[in-house]
């Protein structure tokens, strides 16, 4: 149904089928930064493990170039 049908304005519509919740809105972006910041750790940590030994990438089962691409990624994709 249409929010013109009833005289109000689309924003004010959408603004009562989805209120903000700044708490929810805090939440969700620590929580994204949390992974942000535990992928960016994980990766460092690939990229240090593949540099003490050339058979590294084999120990844990994935190519070197596939690993070395891996810990070379942006934090920001997964």
């Amino acid at each position: 149904m249409s929010p013109y049908l009833h005289g109000q304005s689309a924003a004010s519509a959408l603004a009562e089928r989805h209120p903000i919740s700044w708490h929810q809105f805090i939440l969700n972006a620590v929580s994204l930064i949390r992974t942000w910041v535990q992928r960016r750790r994980q990766r460092h940590e690939l990229h240090d493990y593949l540099t003490i030994d050339h058979r590294a990438a084999a120990d844990i089962g994935i190519a070197a170039n596939d690993a070395c691409d891996w810990a070379d990624r942006p934090f920001w994709r997964p």
